[in-house]
């Protein structure tokens, strides 16, 4: 205690100027997340009577229904492929918007648009471009690349590549800017002694540019994979019951089936999927760090 007296007195001003923050944070985040997790083990019959009881029920109820089941493993399939190709798409568009180029610097900012175009309209312009005579069939049959439309809405496999593929049309943008970030942070003096020793492209990004970048491909995955675990309003769009992720099945048990248990199970059970999947890659990505050290 005379311990963190001795902080508050030495640290006072600064204890005061984060305290908003702290009290933000233990309001509207902390203590929402007790409330959630306890009621998700809470019985329905508990009341002031009877007092609080603690319950695995409404999880055992979750992981029966087929539903559910579906819908965790809709949210994995999309998370994974989404994050994968916003990856990989992102560092591509980074990697050429560092060339110093005229019409790279003109046509920069038509690469950010599609962050600033609200959700809804997205999930309303990837239906006109999935569907069945969409822009995207009519696309590849002028092609000669099929002989008959993609059914996308359909459900199954179609349907979850063209969620994952409209949430990568969404958010590669944001991806792109903190890759770009990182490169453009990148000591130009190491690719010249690079190319004065006679190392090629390849070599110079394998073993410059990508080392020297996974902080920020590490902070992309880890924003970018909390996002694409919680998506919710583009497949509820594209999709509407049709095809569930735990987001849209948690929603719907609590406004339309009246079940608020079930729906708290769920989010608790999203909660520890994202927290696990933080988890497991920061622990990869440190011992990588560790062997190449």
């Amino acid at each position: 205690m005379k311990a963190i007296a001795r902080s508050l007195r030495a640290y006072y001003f600064e204890y005061l100027c984060i305290s908003p923050l702290a009290i933000f944070l233990l309001v509207c985040t902390f203590f929402p997340i007790a409330r959630l997790i306890s009621f998700s083990f809470q019985l329905p019959t508990a009341d002031s009577q009877s007092g609080f009881s603690l319950s695995l029920i409404h999880y055992q109820e979750l992981f029966s229904q087929r539903a559910f089941r579906q819908a965790f493993g809709n949210t994995i399939f999309i998370a994974v492929v989404s994050l994968f190709l916003e990856i990989i798409l992102g560092l591509a568009l980074a990697l050429l918007l560092t060339k110093n180029s005229r019409i790279i610097r003109f046509v920069r900012p038509l690469f950010i648009l599609p962050l600033a175009i609200p959700t809804v309209v997205v999930g309303v312009i990837m239906g006109y471009f999935f569907s069945t005579s969409g822009w995207l069939n009519r696309i590849f049959m002028d092609m000669g690349v099929l002989s008959a439309p993609i059914y996308w809405m359909s459900g199954g496999l179609p349907s979850l590549c063209m969620v994952a593929l409209a949430d990568c049309w969404k958010v590669t943008p944001l991806v792109m800017l903190i890759l770009l970030a990182g490169l453009e942070s990148i000591d130009r003096t190491l690719y010249k002694a690079a190319r004065i020793d006679g190392a090629g492209t390849w070599y110079i990004f394998r073993r410059i540019t990508l080392p020297l970048l996974m902080p920020s491909i590490t902070a992309a995955v880890i924003i970018r994979g909390i996002d694409a675990f919680r998506i919710f309003a583009l497949p509820l769009i594209l999709m509407g019951q049709n095809l569930k992720v735990i987001g849209t099945y948690a929603y719907l048990e609590y406004a339309e089936f009246n079940n608020p248990y079930t729906a708290a199970a769920s989010a608790v059970v999203l909660l520890g999927m994202i927290l696990f999947a933080v988890l497991v890659y920061i622990r990869l990505t440190g011992k990588r760090g560790i062997a190449a050290a």
